[in-house]
C-alpha cells in the first residue's frame, strides 16, 4: 500500500504548488486531515493492489494465488469489489495489448528528485515494454471526475518511472490512464512522447519546483491550485481575488450606470464570482473549527443548530401506534431503488447484461459553464455540437 508519509512537493499536491509555488511552504506545517472518503479510498486501493498482484502469475500461465477470499470478505462493500475487479480486468487488457510480455509493477515507489527536491510517490500500476511506458492511476472517489490530460500528478509518476527504468528500457511513448469506475464508464487515457515529457520536466517543472521549495514566487489563486490547499481559508491572495467584485457590489447607484448590464458585463462578473460560494464555505468551516477549539473569532460564536425529532425506539413506537388502531401498512412506504443502486447490486457488467435494454441516457439540459469547460458547446439551433466545430 502507498506510504502515509507526505513529500513537501509531492505528486498528489502538484497542481497546488505548480500553480501557486509559495503554497507548499505556507501549508508545510498544517495537518493533513483524513476523512471517511480518504479511508474508503485507501481500502479500495489495497483491494485493487491485491487482485492485480495475485492475478499477474495466471496471465503468464503460472500458479496464481486465490482471490475469492478477498471477494468474499464482508469488510469490502459490493461496489468496492466490483470496481476493483473492473480495475484488474483493465490492467489485464493493457497487458495482453503489448506485442511482447511487459514488465508489470504494482504500487511501485518512484522518485522524481532529478527535477523536484525530495519528491517521491507511489504509482498504482506501471506497464513497460516495446518502448511504451503506461502509468495507471485508480480513483475510487465518486465526486469529482479526474482527467489524465496534462495531469501533473500522472506526469510526475511517469517521470519517476522513466528515471527508474531508463537504463533498461528505451521508452519512447508515455501513456497515462485514470480509472475512475464510479464516475466514468470507461478509463480515460492521455498519451505524449517521452521527449515532450522530459522537456516539460526541464523547462517548467524544475524551475517552478525550485521556487516552491524555496517558498518564493507569487501567490496565484485559481480553481485547480486552491481546491485542496489547506491555507485557502487564511490566504489573503484568495480573499483579494474577489476584491473587484466586492467593490462593484458596494458602489452607489450614482457611481455606475443604473441601467441593465450588458451581456459582456454579465459574463465579466460571472467570471469574477467563480468560487465565491466555496470561499465563503471555507471561511465558515475554518471559523467554526477555531471556535470549537476555544479560539475567538470576533463577530462570531457557536450556537445550537436546528435538530429534528426522532424516535428513541421506532419499533416500540410503531407497536403502540398499531395498538391504537392504525394498521401496519399505513406505517411504511414502498419505493423502488435507483438505477445506480440496482447497478451496485448486480455489478456494472451483469447489470448491462440483465437490463441494459431498458436503460437510456437522455441528453442533459443546457447548463451554464465557463469557456474553459471541455464539454461540447450548445447551439440554440442545432443542439450540442463538438467544441472544435
Amino acid at each position: 500500500m502507498a506510504p502515509s508519509k507526505h513529500a513537501l512537493l509531492g505528486p498528489s499536491s502538484s497542481a497546488m504548488w505548480l500553480g501557486c509555488p509559495p503554497s507548499a511552504r505556507l501549508t508545510e506545517h498544517m495537518p493533513h486531515e483524513t476523512s471517511v472518503y480518504a479511508e474508503e479510498g485507501t481500502k479500495a486501493h489495497y483491494l485493487c493492489e491485491q487482485l492485480v498482484r495475485r492475478s499477474v502469475p495466471a496471465w503468464m500461465g503460472l500458479p496464481a494465488a486465490p482471490t475469492q477470499d478477498l471477494l468474499d470478505n464482508p469488510e469490502y462493500p459490493t461496489e468496492m469489489k466490483n470496481t476493483a475487479e473492473l480495475y484488474a480486468d483493465f490492467i489485464h487488457t493493457l497487458w495482453v495489448g503489448f506485442p511482447h510480455t511487459p514488465t508489470v509493477c504494482v504500487e511501485q515507489h518512484v522518485k522524481m528528485t532529478r527535477w523536484v527536491p525530495e519528491c517521491f510517490g507511489t504509482c498504482d500500476c506501471l506497464l513497460i515494454g516495446d518502448g511504451l511506458l503506461h502509468v495507471v492511476d485508480f480513483k475510487y472517489g465518486a465526486g469529482v471526475p479526474v482527467s489524465p490530460v496534462e495531469n501533473t500528478q500522472m506526469m510526475l509518476y511517469a517521470l519517476g518511472a522513466w528515471q527508474l527504468f531508463q537504463s533498461t528500457d528505451d521508452i519512447q511513448t508515455v501513456r497515462m490512464t485514470i480509472v475512475q469506475p464510479r464516475i466514468q464508464s470507461e478509463p480515460e487515457t492521455w498519451e505524449t512522447s517521452a521527449e515532450s515529457l522530459l522537456d516539460w520536466a526541464e523547462n517548467t517543472l524544475r524551475p517552478t519546483a525550485k521556487l516552491a521549495w524555496e517558498g518564493k514566487g507569487e501567490l496565484n489563486p485559481g480553481e485547480k491550485q486552491c481546491r485542496w490547499c489547506r491555507a485557502k481559508a487564511q490566504c489573503r491572495a484568495w480573499r483579494d481575488k474577489y476584491g473587484p467584485l466586492a467593490d462593484f457590489m458596494t458602489q452607489t447607484p450614482e457611481a455606475r450606470d443604473p441601467r441593465l448590464l450588458t451581456d459582456e458585463e454579465v459574463g465579466m462578473w460571472l467570471i469574477a464570482a467563480q468560487g465565491i460560494a466555496e470561499y465563503v464555505k471555507c471561511l465558515e468551516e475554518y471559523a467554526q473549527k477555531q471556535l470549537q477549539q476555544g479560539h475567538a473569532v470576533p463577530g462570531w460564536k457557536l450556537v445550537e443548530g436546528r435538530s429534528t425529532r426522532r424516535f428513541t425506539d421506532q419499533d416500540a413506537a410503531f407497536k403502540a401506534i398499531e395498538a391504537d388502531g392504525i394498521s401496519e401498512a399505513m406505517l411504511y412506504e414502498r419505493s423502488p431503488i435507483s438505477l445506480t443502486a440496482a447497478e451496485r447490486l448486480l455489478g456494472r457488467k451483469r447489470f448491462a447484461e440483465v437490463c441494459g435494454n431498458w436503460v437510456e441516457k437522455p441528453k442533459g439540459k443546457p447548463t451554464l459553464a465557463p469557456e474553459s469547460d471541455n464539454r461540447p458547446a450548445y447551439d440554440a439551433a442545432e443542439g450540442f455540437t463538438p467544441a472544435n466545430e
